[in-house]
């Protein structure tokens, strides 16, 4: 379960204008694990995991990158902690909760922050189009 997160680093930044057609990626990346003790009801050891969340627009035209930390409770902490310094990796139950939390969290500041630099969004919108208009049918006998 995710406690609370934070960043510590947001930038959006426009390197030149977009022309042509335009490729966007986000990527979340998993920077660090490590135990922690917190005081909440009563003292706990929660995982403290650093990342990065990158929306990059191919062909150097900018990206929106953030920096943060969140803190995760849960049954697995040990293992994950373990897990982490052996192999650089957390396990997979972990991993999908916090990069789900984190697209969510994350994209939706990413679309304010693209709309202030003027870059499209990096999620689509869907459009509204006019309604298509029917032909009138009409019997002649």
């Amino acid at each position: 379960m995710i406690l609370g997160y934070n960043f510590t680093r947001i930038e959006a930044m426009r390197n030149k204008e977009i022309s042509g057609n335009l490729n966007i990626s986000s990527s979340v990346k998993i920077t660090s694990v490590e135990e922690k003790e917190i005081e909440f009801l009563n003292k706990q050891k929660v995982l403290e995991i650093g990342f990065e969340f990158l929306v990059e627009y191919k062909e150097g035209f900018g990206k929106i990158e953030m920096h943060g930390s969140l803190l995760y409770d849960g049954k697995d902490i040990k293992d994950a902690s373990k897990m982490w310094k052996k192999d650089k990796k957390l396990p997979e139950s972990i991993d999908l909760e916090v990069k789900n939390f984190l697209f969510k969290k994350c994209l939706t500041l990413a679309i304010l922050l693209a709309d202030e630099i003027r870059f499209p969004s990096p999620l689509p919108f869907p459009m509204i189009v006019p309604a298509r208009k029917e032909e009138s049918k009409s019997y002649i006998g």
